[in-house]
């Protein structure tokens, strides 16, 4: 059995493919293999602006994926080059409040396509989520429309494929890399014979910003401008953080857009060359390597500007064919980042001024960061250039709290940086000193090419089943890990498992937390503590389910009414020719949320205390420990319910406020559990959350309050009563 992460469906917010005469449509798709939730277009725009006012409609870049926290709100593709002496530019996405707007000026690329997704389910593509997506700048009208789209009337006649690489294991589900094949086609769309692209600069515009968009109160642009800004240049990294919202119940982390490299054919030599500053043949510095290419010295340079009222340095480009000169500027002049503006009234360098201005609620920032100048790309020629999309927390004690937010240092980033290095890793596969030339030694597979994304991967991931009693949750899983194939080395490399649950109190962020270890004996891997533990004499088995578990491990003292997330990884004995230790599956891909409580009530006629519905917390103090920062996401837990029941809230006086229906199946249709769960949830079957919220959306006000609770199969009736204090 080959070893792969367990891949997840796409999601299609979008469905439409083609138009009435044949024209691709416009739509959104989403990563969600690992980690990271990233949202990707067919017209070059990533990320999704309108996230802040819908956020249950789709992810931007969300993460961790099942929390509100968003890195995102637009980004999308720049590129500008000489042709025949005069400057064009082609963008994807420009500055403005309401994101992509099919037309408008900046947005010049149109579907080619729709949305395709390879991986291993369908035999095919490189990761365990292969999203493509083709677009062109070709087109002045809008296709199958009589639009002209505003500003754009020189393209360069650049058809794009871009793919989205994502993978589900530790060190990947925290980044998408994005591979973007970039032709001229000049010669079969452009005026007889086409033209060359001179001086050509790639980049990526992103209007990065960091904040959870579920609990988050600031409203307008209160929201965006509490960002702190940096940039990583030997990493080639422009990142971003929360550096001044007085959000304590988020989590701090950083996201950031990476170039990872480029791959062209130099046009004296003919020689596939990797071109970065990061490959040793462009380095001046070292005059011992080889410089076999005549290409220039690739740059690769960020820039920034205001959202809006920006000057100086700070002033953004306009849109359009008239403001191209300004676009290619911001991809092909270096950015003054250790220089200290003029008339500045504190002497703050400019890259102090881009960390620091969020904690004062000015770090309302856009960022680009592009590289080139690819000399010359002749009509036909494709060019590769590979970006990458990360997210990763701040390392402890910065990863939570108010206090965390402003501080950004080489001790809070260790995280995001070692995800980089990952990143790296994972794309440079066999080419593991960056040159781009092919070895014999470097050639792992034996195939007689360097392959990028080659690396070990962890074993397969156990399937896990949770069965849920009183305050017990207690954990079955396969052993189909054990008989995992390295796709690299074809070693069967399975080591053991890991149990992962979160704390009390991880309602909003769930964290996992390592809790439980076993590994096979006999080597200097691990604790050496076998698994005869966990390992039962038979498999069980249960109704509906063919899989059979191999192990048991039962976890108690769980409390009624809170969410837990438990998981359980394999884990190998690492990669000797990668210089890798143990490598693991990621604690979220087999992910179960777990809700204690009281089962279904099978004696709701019954009389005796056992059998009676209650209400908790009561009374209800305004902001539980469990609520989200909102009115719609609050929690009041009715218990010991029937299986199907009809729930009624009264006033005093007898006026009904709120209805609702259980069924054990559900926890209630709240909010509370589209912003701080998901889907995979095991339910104890006789409790219904209640979000304190009237039939006309009202909150509850303080006070005391009857209830009734009609049990629908019998129509036995039970009451109540519970208090509001706020």
């Amino acid at each position: 059995m080959m070893k792969f992460g367990v891949t997840l469906g796409i999601v299609f917010l979008f469905t439409g493919l083609y138009s009435a005469n044949g024209q691709a449509l416009f739509e959104r798709g989403e990563t969600n293999a690992g980690n990271l939730g990233l949202s990707i277009t067919n017209v070059g725009v990533i990320g999704k602006a309108d996230v802040r006012n819908n956020p249950d409609a789709g992810v931007s870049m969300r993460f961790p994926i099942n929390t509100g926290t968003e890195h995102l709100f637009e980004a999308g593709l720049w590129m500008g080059a000489f042709v025949d002496g005069g400057l064009r530019v082609s963008t994807a996405a420009v500055t403005n409040p309401s994101g992509y707007s099919r037309g408008q000026s900046g947005y010049e690329f149109t579907p080619d396509g729709p949305i395709r997704y390879e991986g291993p389910q369908t035999g095919l593509g490189i990761s365990d989520q292969d999203l493509i997506t083709t677009f062109t700048d070709r087109n002045l009208i809008i296709p199958g429309t009589t639009t002209q789209i505003a500003g754009h009337s020189d393209p360069l006649y650049a058809d794009v494929e871009q793919t989205s690489y994502n993978w589900a294991f530790p060190f990947t589900e925290n980044f998408s890399i994005l591979k973007l094949s970039i032709t001229n086609r000049s010669d079969e769309y452009g005026p007889a014979g086409g033209f060359a692209w001179d001086s050509l600069y790639v980049g990526q515009y992103a209007d990065i910003v960091v904040r959870n968009v579920f609990t988050a109160q600031d409203q307008g642009s209160a929201f965006f401008n509490k960002n702190g800004l940096g940039y990583l240049d030997s990493r080639y990294t422009t990142y971003a953080f929360d550096a001044g919202s007085n959000d304590a119940s988020s989590i701090n982390t950083y996201g950031g857009i990476t170039i990872l490299g480029s791959e062209i054919t130099d046009p004296v030599t003919g020689n596939s060359v990797f071109y970065h500053p990061a490959n040793p043949i462009f380095d001046p510095a070292h005059p011992e390597h080889n410089r076999v290419s005549t290409l220039p010295v690739p740059k690769v340079d960020p820039s920034y500007w205001l959202f809006s009222a920006g000057t100086g340095v700070y002033q953004g480009p306009p849109r359009g064919s008239a403001g191209d000169q300004q676009r290619y500027d911001r991809m092909s002049t270096v950015f003054p980042l250790d220089e200290v503006r003029p008339n500045s009234p504190d002497g703050r360098t400019i890259r102090e001024e881009l960390r620091t201005d969020g904690q004062n609620s000015q770090g309302n920032y856009i960022s680009m960061i592009a590289m080139g100048p690819f000399r010359r790309v002749e009509p036909g020629e494709t060019i590769h250039i590979y970006f990458g999309i990360i997210a990763a927390e701040k390392t402890e004690p910065y990863v939570s709290g108010i206090a965390g937010k402003a501080v950004d240092d080489e001790e809070s980033r260790q995280l995001f940086e070692d995800s980089i290095d990952s990143m790296y890793r994972v794309f440079l596969g066999e080419d593991a000193d960056s040159t781009g030339i092919y070895t014999a030694e470097k050639d792992i597979n034996g195939n007689g090419k360097l392959d990028r994304f080659l690396f070990p991967t962890p074993p397969d991931a156990p399937k896990l089943r949770v069965e849920l009693s009183a305050g017990t949750a207690t954990l079955y899983w396969d052993r189909l890990a054990e008989a995992s194939q390295d796709p690299v080395t074809n070693e069967q490399d399975f080591e053991g498992y890991k149990v992962y649950r979160t704390d009390l109190g991880d309602d909003l962020n769930p964290t996992p937390r390592l809790i439980r270890e076993w590994d096979r004996r006999g080597n200097e891997v691990g604790f050496n503590t076998g698994l005869e533990d966990i390992l039962l004499e038979e498999p069980a088995t249960f109704p509906g389910d063919e899989t059979e578990y191999w192990y048991r491990f039962e976890i108690d003292g769980l409390l009624s009414g809170w969410q837990y997330q438990f998981s359980v990884t394999s884990f190998d004995f690492g990669s000797q020719i990668f210089e890798l230790g143990p490598l693991e599956t990621s604690p979220n891909v087999n992910a179960v949320r777990v809700f204690p409580g009281t089962p279904a009530n099978l004696n709701f006629s019954d009389s005796g205390e056992q059998f009676e519905v209650g209400v908790y917390p009561n009374p209800y103090r305004l902001n539980a420990a469990w609520d989200g920062t909102t009115d719609q996401t609050r929690k009041l837990m009715f218990t010991n319910l029937p299986a199907r029941a009809e729930i009624r809230v009264y006033t005093l006086s007898g006026d009904i406020v709120a209805e609702a229906e259980h069924t054990s199946d559900s926890l209630g249709d709240i909010q509370w559990y589209n912003q701080f769960s998901t889907e995979n949830r095991i339910l104890p079957g006789g409790e219904y959350a209640f979000d304190l919220l009237s039939n006309a959306n009202q909150n509850l006000t303080t006070g005391l309050y009857l209830f009734s609770v009609k049990d629908m199969a019998s129509g036995h009736v039970q009451t109540g009563k519970f208090a509001i204090i706020k």
